[in-house]
């Protein structure tokens, strides 16, 4: 198995910890995974416009209208109209959306601390510097990185 291949197996198993993380904050409000994914894209980048949401959550602008529609009625998103151009709408957070928002970080922070724990010190400090260095030079390159 090359290195690449070994790498790309850890990085499955901590994304599905991840998954699982984001999900069962979900689960304790009868979100689904998508449902999920807007509100922690719209937690993290607020306030965003649909088209926005859509292409941070990687889902169809159709798909994301409904779920945003779902979630305001649930009352997690609202809409905020620019009052410069009232065709323009924002979307964010309630107090509410907020709660689920916070807690999904938490849960994130669990496995974060999981995968910690199971390094010494030195270690920690070492895959902190190297998540650091490989995270900016991919931002970089992520327009050429993946062929779509």
């Amino acid at each position: 198995m090359d290195k690449a291949d070994e790498l790309t197996r850890y990085i499955a198993i901590l994304a599905d910890l991840f998954e699982v993380a984001q999900q069962s904050s979900g689960e304790v409000v009868n979100l689904n995974k998508q449902e999920c994914r807007v509100i922690n894209v719209v937690g993290q980048f607020q306030p965003l416009m649909m088209r926005e949401i859509a292409e941070r959550a990687k889902l169809g602008i159709t798909n994301t209208t409904g779920i945003v529609d779902k979630l305001v009625k649930k009352k997690y998103l609202c809409r905020d109209r620019c009052d410069e151009d009232r065709r323009i709408v924002k979307i964010c957070l309630t107090p509410e959306g907020g709660e689920i928002y916070e807690m999904e970080i938490e849960n994130y922070r669990k496995v974060s601390r999981a995968i910690l724990n199971a390094l010494n010190e030195s270690e920690q400090q070492e895959m902190l510097r190297m998540m650091q260095k490989a995270a900016a030079q991919i931002n970089q390159q992520k327009g050429n990185l993946l062929m779509t």
